[in-house]
């Protein structure tokens, strides 16, 4: 079987499970079995909104896994990115097989606890989830962008994370008794197995999981320490897609709500994406302009908004005393930012582009150098070799030559 026939098979097999668990959970009929699985305090709970957020989780994992699993298939085949392609497949059909087992396998376990097919099915799920999560950032952070560690010296590491992580799936898989404390019995459990071994795969999934993540962090800043302006600009689509998502999710993490623990989803969306870029360099040199014009909207937008609130508390507390209401306060603050909104946003974005996006600002400054060199230039011969100077001094060719057309001479 050739490459691109398994990666159409892992491609098959994701959107398979995906549309199924999908399915399940659209139809209500995975709904109603768990509500009726609940003791009363639960179903309260349950019935409170807490669905909206389980319908929200599920529509990103849905589209994370066939996001993954739809760029590894066009990586599979291509030239130099067979590795990347198998690691974002493997993390399309690890993500698909969590919520395909808690959802499809779970719904025939709750309606049969005894049917041996149902309860393995409902294992996949718990099974898949040690590897899910790090499949999506940790361990392509550790090969990125070429599918590789960065040197052999990592493998013992490496390979620790991983047999630790593949170690938390068996034991899971062996462990007797109840599947993930259900009235669902593991078919696979062997009972010869001590409790204190089976119970030792939660701290391996979390031992494992810490280790890539490390591992993959300090991947990512030895590679930008040792590579070149290519591999450089590789890894800032990479962190950039990273941070969208990190940030949201540490703020959900601490307390921050829902809402930001959805915000990280389109930063895990975006990793596929980079890998993408980085493989095919289509739209490479892009990230700079976009590092920059994001940084430059979020300070212009934070400066905006301290203005605004500075200004409507100083002219509530001046004219307190002769206007009722806030009307007057809230026109005065809305005039001011609008008025300031473009000054800032030049000062803003000349500020960043001069560290972030360094070759539009220098070519913006050379072209403004030349402009004004031009004012005061009458004589056409300094005035090629400025141009042809400024030329060469901006792209560096291996030549430079002015071509002036001869003037017409009059009709007739």
């Amino acid at each position: 079987m050739t490459r691109r026939a398994v990666a159409l098979l892992a491609w098959l097999l994701t959107v398979s499970m995906s549309l199924a668990w999908v399915w399940v959970i659209v139809e209500g009929d995975f709904m109603d079995l768990t509500m009726a699985s609940q003791s009363a305090n639960q179903q309260v709970v349950l019935s409170q909104g807490w669905w909206i957020v389980a319908y929200a989780a599920m529509a990103g994992l849905f589209v994370v896994s066939l996001g993954n699993a739809t760029v590894g298939l066009l990586l599979a085949s291509r030239r130099g990115g067979g590795r990347m392609g198998a690691i974002l497949l493997a993390a399309g059909v690890a993500i698909a097989a969590t919520p395909f087992g808690y959802a499809v396998g779970g719904s025939l376990a709750i309606r049969d606890p005894l049917d041996p097919l149902a309860n393995a099915l409902f294992l996949i799920g718990p099974a898949s989830y040690a590897f899910a999560f790090s499949l999506i950032l940790p361990v392509v952070a550790l090969v990125y962008p070429d599918g590789r560690i960065p040197s052999p010296r990592w493998r013992w590491a490496s390979g620790l994370a991983v047999g630790a992580l593949a170690t938390a799936s068996i034991l899971v898989l062996v462990k007797p008794g109840s599947i993930e404390g259900s009235a669902s019995t593991n078919p696979f459990g062997v009972a010869i197995l001590p409790e204190w071994l089976t119970g030792l795969a939660g701290p391996l999934d979390v031992i494992g999981s810490l280790l890539i993540a490390v591992l993959g962090v300090a991947a990512v800043v030895t590679r930008y320490r040792r590579g070149t302006r290519l591999e450089r600009l590789q890894l800032r689509w990479f962190v950039a897609a990273v941070f969208l998502a990190a940030v949201p999710l540490a703020i959900s993490i601490v307390g921050g709500g829902v809402g930001w623990f959805a915000l990280a989803f389109p930063g895990v969306i975006l990793v596929p994406v980079a890998v993408w870029i980085a493989v095919t360099r289509h739209g490479l040199y892009e990230i700079d302009r976009l590092i920059s014009r994001g940084l430059s909207w979020a300070v212009l937008s934070g400066l905006l908004v301290a203005i605004y609130a500075g200004a409507v508390f100083l002219l509530q507390g001046a004219l307190g005393g002769v206007i009722q209401g806030q009307t007057v306060a809230v026109a005065g603050s809305t005039l001011l930012a609008a008025a300031l909104f473009q000054p800032l946003r030049r000062r803003v974005q000349s500020l960043v582009d001069r560290r972030f996006d360094r070759a539009r600002y220098d070519g913006e400054r050379t072209a403004s150098d030349f402009s004004e060199q031009l004012r005061d230039e009458v004589d056409i011969d300094h005035l090629t070799i400025a141009l042809a100077t400024t030329a060469a001094g901006v792209v560096h060719p291996a030549g430079a030559d002015v071509w002036l057309r001869p003037a017409l001479g009059p009709k007739g």
